[in-house]
């Protein structure tokens, strides 16, 4: 198994001038300016950074937008996928989620954003230094984000391969068929839970299961890529491609 580590900041919110929008993870951990959201594994969604974006402004709707700024030690430069709103997939430096010639993201009046909206890596880079990608949340005083106001606030997403442990520590089971049309086999040798993760990163599918042979329904998800992540007791995960057709 290996493990993902949140250095945020245990000082709380810090304010930024005319900010109007608050930046928490799954867990409700307020992201501040400058924060350094490290992973020790590539594989989704464990290296998946889950976040919402909450409107503070009690009269208006905001418009925001993710800018890719830079990174440090990559391959080639590129970020996997950024979804907020949409997905994008193998960002550069310098481009923004949503595109600029598609508008910003609209957060209503005291609204946040729904489940789903991630940052991802999968870079290696050469398996000893730090990945470093430097992100920037923007806010704009107009629906197509052409003028920005306020003060971004910038983290960082790091890949750091020191933080991976050992790989004995899986979960006992073992899957039939990871191509399935209507049904997924488990034979499974201890107690688990099962998440279904789409490709967008929301759960579409889960379960408790106990030691057998498992079958799972999966003639209501559509035909496409799914990540399904099994956990045991003891905290151990195993994380499996499949492909419903």
């Amino acid at each position: 198994m290996k493990f993902k580590l949140l250095l945020l900041c245990v000082l709380g919110s810090v304010a930024f001038a005319n900010a109007q929008f608050t930046v928490t993870d799954r867990s409700g951990n307020v992201l501040n300016d400058g924060d350094v959201i490290e992973f020790g594994v590539l594989t989704y969604p464990e290296a998946s950074f889950e976040f919402y974006v909450t409107n503070d402004n009690t009269t208006n709707e905001i418009y925001t937008r993710i800018e890719y700024v830079q990174e440090t030690n990559s391959t080639n430069g590129e970020f996997e996928q950024l979804c907020y709103g949409l997905c994008y997939n193998n960002l550069m430096a310098g481009e923004t989620v949503p595109p600029s010639n598609e508008g910003a993201l609209v957060v209503g009046v005291g609204e946040t954003t729904p489940m789903g909206n991630h940052f991802y890596n999968d870079d290696p880079g050469n398996g000893t230094d730090n990945i470093d990608f430097v992100f920037a949340f923007r806010q704009y005083s107009d629906p197509q984000g052409t003028i920005e106001t306020g003060t971004p606030l910038l983290f960082t997403y790091r890949y750091n391969p020191t933080l991976g442990i050992s790989e004995n520590n899986t979960v006992d089971l073992t899957i039939q068929s990871t191509v399935v049309s209507n049904e997924l086999i488990l034979n499974i040798n201890e107690p688990i839970n099962m998440m279904v993760y789409n490709i967008q990163g929301k759960v579409v599918k889960q379960g408790q299961f106990d030691a057998g042979r498992q079958i799972v329904n999966v003639s209501d998800l559509s035909a496409q890529t799914y990540i399904v992540q099994f956990k045991n007791q003891n905290g151990n995960v195993q994380t499996t491609k499949i492909i419903v057709q």
